[in-house]
C-alpha cells in the first residue's frame, strides 16, 4: 500500500513543527493534520506539488510503498523503489557528538555539492 510519508523530510530538514510549518505555507489545520499523520487516503495534486516546492523534493520523496501482507513483487516492479527501508535523521541529531574538524568538513562538501547544483541548474536555463 502507497502511503504518505512526509516527516522524515521534515525531519532532515529540521523543521520542529511541521504543523505550523504548513499552516504558515497555506494548508488549513485539518489538511496539514491528515498530511503529517500519514491519515490521508487521498491528497490533491496542487498538494503534492506545493510540499514539493516547500520541501524541495520530489514527489517520489513523499511516498512510502509497503506491500500487503502475502504480497511480493519483484525487485523489477518500480513501485518497489519507494519501499523505505531506514530511518531519516536530522543533520543536527547526526553531528551531534561529532569533533568540529569533521563538522566543518561535512559543511565544505554540502557547499560543493549546492554549487554543483546552482552551476548545473544555469547551464540548463541557458
Amino acid at each position: 500500500m502507497l502511503f504518505l510519508n512526509v516527516l522524515s523530510i521534515f525531519s532532515a530538514r529540521g523543521i520542529e513543527r511541521p504543523s505550523t510549518f504548513l499552516i504558515k505555507a497555506g494548508f488549513s489545520a485539518h489538511s496539514a493534520h491528515y498530511i503529517l499523520h500519514g491519515k490521508t487516503r487521498s491528497i490533491r495534486l496542487d498538494h503534492i506539488e506545493s510540499l514539493c516546492k516547500l520541501l524541495i523534493c520530489e514527489p517520489s520523496d513523499l511516498f512510502t510503498w509497503k506491500p500487503d501482507q502475502n504480497e511480493n513483487l519483484p525487485a523489477s516492479q518500480p513501485i518497489t523503489k519507494l519501499r523505505k527501508h531506514e530511518t531519516q535523521q536530522s543533520i543536527q541529531n547526526l553531528i551531534t557528538d561529532m569533533p568540529f574538524k569533521q563538522i566543518k568538513e561535512i559543511a565544505a562538501v554540502i557547499k560543493e555539492k549546492k554549487e554543483e547544483a546552482i552551476t548545473l541548474k544555469t547551464k540548463n536555463e541557458a
